[in-house]
């Protein structure tokens, strides 16, 4: 795949510098050499949904890529089902269902109902298989929720889901077409926990050019060798009351004949985090809400239901928009306050960590003054207050108890908190302001760690050792998200430097969670997945050209050119390892000639939480 990309770039970068568009024979080229992904055969590239019919419900909207039909837990039987195939020739679906007092009923396809509405007779179980002169090419998986029984195992190609004959109903279903080849669907709760970890603002150049910096390779990290190698979109719906979106939607046929095209209508972080913890795209500055301004489910807020811990950690204020966008629920992220309060008095949140510390500048050093403004990203003076006085919390594990924060501010807490006994609940504000890092004084330009960075913080990876030694007490799981925030800032700032030390923080946050996974829990138990929410500084090697940075050794910086200094809309990397991990690989129907296979930032929660029980 490696080498798929960097002859795309080269291709690229030479139709741009005259001024070409790319040929339909480039677009074939790309598109035939990512035919399989390490060895594992793309995603079925049509599209298999299905809807069921629920009792005093009735007909639910169309589903596809695994999600749920129907309901799971909730009692309430499944009465029909419609399946169909679209968007490859000679190929179909039939399927049939055993009926309560019925018993088997005869196969139908393509979109034809099988079952009853309106009778009032529960589906008990289900036979789905592929037809017409495709179908060896495929295997179709289902799976199925069942009264007191709760998920069962895949099945596929005409076996039997469900039971026949025990009288017991269908609650819900999943579908997925693969390709003959692929690895299996993993069963519904083989996952125990899920560690997000985003490099925000990071594309692959940005990747690149750290790599590049610190060890003269271009392949240097440790996620960049997991079994899942991927490229995700991630526009958004743009402002509220925009009348066109699909200025910003990306479309691998139209985006690469301009090199201005990726930088149109650009997400922000607050969309990208709504779109990765919810599964639904968002205008820009919502957290956690739709287009509409309705309060959406995140992926905490699942795990939660779930009785598993949950936490948020990054570099910067954790009011910023994408810690935030995975607990809060806010029509702006411009509103700190308001966030912070959220987060700390109103959510079941065990580990919130992050910079916003009133007490202290931007280089670590105490404030003389103190004005109201700067208790605006820990949620006002009076919260700040009870939080040192360790008397905020609320009940968080719905035990009827109250559960307070504790709360730590000092670089020695930090490090003690990576080991021994933990509270049950812990918020972490270093002492700094804005950042653990970045808006220290000095040279913003200059070359990493010209300028002497604040000692009094810790670092990223320490910060991520602590809460996963707090987390790990919950024995249900628990999700973390972890952000490398400035990474962004520094794309802003068009400040490489800054950029590779921040890069380097993430990296190593990475790096203890790898080393936490294989010392603690297990990869077979454990699904990790590294991205970003978006690129920032259109960063490329050459100014105007869409190619990669040039390697000028370790301990130099490489020949980079920032091309902007907002976000893009460029395809950026993401890396898998872990049960469940190749359900991304299962959502990647898209295709680009330049990046190869990939998927939205919708997706990722989907895959996720295909795995909950």
């Amino acid at each position: 795949m490696k080498k798929v990309i960097k002859r795309g770039f080269a291709t690229l970068g030479i139709a741009l510098m005259l001024g070409m568009q790319l040929s339909t024979a480039v677009f074939a080229e790309g598109l035939e050499t990512n035919a399989t992904l390490r060895g594992v055969p793309l995603v079925f590239e049509g599209n298999c949904s299905y809807q069921t019919q629920i009792e005093n419900i009735g007909w639910q909207d169309w589903k596809s890529k695994m999600s749920i039909s129907g309901t799971s837990e909730k009692g309430l039987r499944l009465e029909g089902i419609r399946i169909k195939i679209s968007d490859i020739e000679n190929l179909g679906v039939s399927y049939q269902t055993h009926v309560q007092n019925l018993g088997w009923q005869d196969w139908v396809d393509n979109g034809e109902m099988s079952g009853t509405e309106g009778d009032g007779l529960r589906l008990e179980g289900v036979r789905i298989k592929l037809d017409g002169s495709e179908a060896w090419k495929y295997d179709i998986y289902y799976q199925v929720h069942v009264e007191n029984v709760g998920w069962m195992d895949w099945v596929k190609n005409g076996e039997l889901a469900g039971t026949e004959g025990k009288s017991y109903r269908l609650e819900g279903i999943k579908i997925v077409v693969l390709p003959k080849g692929s690895v299996p669907p993993v069963n519904t709760g083989s996952v125990k926990n899920v560690i997000l970890m985003i490099s925000d603002g990071c594309g692959s150049n940005e990747l690149l050019a750290t790599n590049y910096y610190t060890t003269g390779e271009a392949e240097a990290q440790v996620y960049e060798q997991f079994p899942v190698e991927l490229h995700m979109s991630t526009y958004s719906h743009n402002e509220i009351g925009m009348g066109d979106d699909l200025a910003s939607v990306y479309d691998p046929k139209t985006i690469w004949n301009n090199f201005e095209t990726l930088k149109n209508l650009p997400t922000d972080s607050a969309a990208a985090a709504t779109a990765m913890s919810t599964g639904t795209k968002t205008y820009n500055a919502a957290l956690g809400k739709d287009e509409n301004g309705l309060d959406l489910v995140n992926i905490c807020e699942d795990f939660e239901a779930q009785n598993k811990a949950t936490g948020v950690i990054t570099s910067v204020e954790f009011s910023h928009a994408t810690p935030a966008g995975f607990v809060a629920h806010n029509a702006s992220r411009q509103k700190y306050s308001e966030i912070a309060n959220e987060m700390i008095r109103d959510s079941q949140t065990d580990v919130i960590m992050g910079a916003g510390n009133p007490m202290y500048d931007n280089n670590g050093e105490i404030r003389t003054e103190i004005e109201d403004k700067n208790y605006n990203y820990v949620g006002g003076k009076e919260t700040w207050e009870s939080l040192v006085a360790g008397q905020l919390g609320n009940d968080a594990d719905n035990d009827g108890i109250i559960e307070n924060w504790n709360l730590i501010q000092t670089k020695d807490a930090f490090e003690s908190l990576t080991t021994g006994e933990t509270p049950e609940r812990v918020i972490g504000v270093p002492e700094v302001y804005e950042t653990l890092q970045y808006n220290r004084e000095g040279d913003v330009k200059a070359d990493p760690y010209v300028v002497s960075p604040n000692e009094n913080v810790p670092t990223l990876d320490v910060m991520t050792k602590g809460a996963l030694n707090v987390l790990d007490n919950q024995e249900n799981g628990f999700f973390l998200m972890v952000e490398g925030g400035a990474i962004d800032w520094a794309g802003h700032g068009n400040a490489g430097g800054r950029l590779v030390e921040e890069e380097v923080d993430f990296n190593n946050s990475v790096n203890a969670v790898c080393e936490w996974v294989e010392k603690n829990s297990s990869w077979s138990e454990t699904m990790v997945i590294v991205t970003g929410d978006h690129e920032t500084g259109y960063l490329t090697g050459t100014a105007g050209v869409y190619d990669e940075v040039i390697n000028n050794g370790k301990g130099n910086m490489p020949t980079m050119a920032w091309n902007s200094g907002d976000h893009t809309n460029q395809l950026i990397p993401l890396f898998a390892k872990g049960p469940g991990s190749e359900l991304l690989l299962y959502a990647a129907n898209g295709s680009d000639p330049v990046k190869g296979s990939y998927i939205d930032n919708t997706e990722i929660v989907l895959a996720i939480r295909n795995l909950l029980k």
